[in-house]
């Protein structure tokens, strides 16, 4: 199928797609009511809040979205985010947090248009596998601790993770025992229903469960805390009014937002595209996604991304066009408008026990062995990332992460592979000294060095170049000619060039040619507008490293093969 957003496709909607549509819709819509107010309450922002984002989001990803299976709304990362961000200006006042958190949607909503239009869907591959799996270890266990407040119904003071664990711990004389209970029969009833029932919407049966008890016990009589009463919101065109000091302390928040929708909801848009034997557009997911965020922020809602459960859940229910999203956000609408009075009978206890059943589920230790097998440094980069979520806050935990795979690639390409080729007994060509050394007989021909670089010849590595090149000269004292394998060598520059033409000057005051073989277009452009070519002469370079070997016997008077 083709990657059109959502008003087209509904232009040419198959009538046979709607039963499937419908019953996905209805699907997500029922998982989504419990989840989104969970997450809006983790950003600590009034929890209607997040029913409006889920709506609008969701009726704005409908229209303009480009995944058939993708759902948007409120996510428990970027909630984490929205609280880091928001919380410090907010200062204990919930209103003007949720006006701040409009604040931030708008300007991250413009950041995902302005990239989409700008083609930065790419861009999301700034955010590495072992980056992501330790954003979201650290995420998890921040979204824990959030949480103990409420399982014990005391307040704390702390809001980074280790003062908060601590001030936890030492304030239980003043634990709530029956809302802790409560919340810990509750983890394991939510255990128990992913164990045995993953297809159940666990969240709507255990909560329509305590609104049915309530009528019968009265948990306020016993002393547990309610999520609602709620007020009814009313929806309007209502931009927060906000000066530009706070959108200059909110830009960090929306930047590390944005580096998180980003690949989130490209990788996902991608994945199920792929199961579905659909195309994905990274541009056109920003866009959809971008326009959400933007219409949620401007009706009093927050920032927001693709929720892995919701598409999860679309996707297995057989949603067949951006219609099933239309209508999980209608019927979130319904509640919104006509139910929240059920919340008036839904213990807080209960929504901190989906938020940190959510939060065990991210924990994935798994995903960090599995890495340190295939890679200890991307390994200890995710418990880097990791730690710096916890220690220096989830934004500036993922700009650590970002810079850390950042090194990571330079330090990779400026010390790129390289190797020195041979010939091996019964095999034609050159290959590796050190894939020949573990294989059988090889040898190289006296006063030829044959060299590799996997990699461009750039300023970040033509220093490491030269000196690798210089060791080999100083170990082969009778060279007299260096070849260099440049099949790999795709393109070089003025830095590169530079040093290049300094050693081949070196070299040849020693008597030692400097050629090159394989070169391929990009280089052979690039050799002759900084001068190579001409200072080294055309004649030292070659098609096939074949012909180059074969110059070197008649110019040292060996047999020709």
């Amino acid at each position: 199928m083709s990657v059109d957003a959502g008003w087209r496709v509904m232009r040419s909607y198959r009538r046979n797609w709607l039963r499937a549509d419908l019953l996905a819709g209805i699907s997500v819509g029922v998982l989504a009511i419990p989840s989104v107010i969970a997450y809006a309450e983790l950003a600590g922002l009034p929890p209607q809040t997040g029913l409006v984002t889920a709506v609008l989001g969701m009726l704005a990803y409908a229209v303009f979205g480009s995944s058939r299976q993708v759902i948007v709304g409120p996510d428990a990362a970027i909630a984490l985010l929205i609280a880091a961000g928001v919380g410090p200006l907010a200062g204990g006042d919930t209103w003007r947090a949720a006006g701040l958190a409009s604040l931030l949607a708008i300007i991250v909503g413009i950041f995902l248009l302005l990239a989409a239009l700008a083609r930065l869907g790419s861009m999301a591959d700034l955010l590495s596998k072992p980056i992501l799996t330790g954003f979201m270890q650290g995420a998890a266990l921040i979204l824990i601790v959030t949480q103990l407040a409420k399982m014990g119904r005391i307040e704390l003071q702390q809001t980074d993770f280790l003062p908060r664990v601590s001030e936890f711990i030492l304030a239980y004389p003043n634990w709530h025992g029956l809302t802790l209970a409560i919340g810990l029969a509750l983890l394991l009833v939510f255990w128990l229903f992913r164990r045995f029932a993953p297809r159940w919407p666990a969240p709507l049966i255990v909560f329509a469960t305590l609104i049915a008890l309530d009528y019968a016990l009265d948990f306020r009589e016993l002393g547990l805390a309610m999520v609602g009463p709620l007020p009814v919101p009313e929806l309007g065109f209502s931009a927060p009014t906000i000066g530009l000091h706070e959108i200059s302390l909110l830009l960090p928040a929306a930047i590390g937002i944005v580096l998180l929708a980003m690949p989130e909801g490209i990788l996902m848009a991608r994945a199920f595209a792929e199961r579905n034997h659909e195309e994905s557009d990274a541009n056109k997911e920003l866009a959809g996604i971008g326009v959400a965020s933007l219409l949620a922020g401007l009706f009093g809602g927050f920032a927001l991304g693709a929720s892995q459960s919701r598409t999860t859940l679309n996707d297995a229910a057989g949603a067949k066009s951006q219609l099933a999203g239309l209508i999980a956000a209608i019927l979130i609408g319904v509640f919104l408008f006509f139910l929240t009075r059920l919340l008036n009978h839904l213990p807080a206890v209960a929504v901190a026990a989906l938020l940190i059943h959510a939060g065990l589920y991210l924990l994935e230790p798994r995903a960090m062995r599995h890495l340190f097998a295939l890679d200890r440094s991307a390994g200890w980069f995710a418990v880097l990332t990791a730690l710096g979520v916890l220690t220096v806050g989830v934004v500036p935990g993922i700009l650590v992460g970002i810079l850390l795979s950042l090194i990571r690639v330079i330090q990779s390409f400026s010390r790129p592979f390289d190797a020195m080729l041979c010939e091996v007994a019964g095999r034609g060509g050159y290959h590796d000294v050190g894939e020949a050394e573990a294989n059988g007989r090889y040898c190289t021909m006296p006063g030829l060095i044959v060299y590799r670089f996997y990699a461009p010849l750039l300023f970040a590595n033509a220093h490491y170049f030269v000196e690798r090149l210089r060791e080999l000269v100083g170990r082969n004292p009778d060279v007299r000619w260096i070849v260099i394998d440049a099949q790999a060598m795709v393109e070089t520059d003025v830095t590169a060039a530079e040093q290049l033409l300094s050693f081949h000057r070196e070299l040849r005051e020693k008597g030692i040619h400097l050629r090159f073989a394989r070169c391929n277009r990009p280089l052979r452009v690039s050799f002759a507008r900084y001068g190579v070519t001409q200072a080294l002469g055309s004649d030292h370079f070659y098609d096939h490293l074949d012909d180059a070997i074969e110059d070197f016997r008649v110019a040292s008077g060996q047999p020709v093969k």
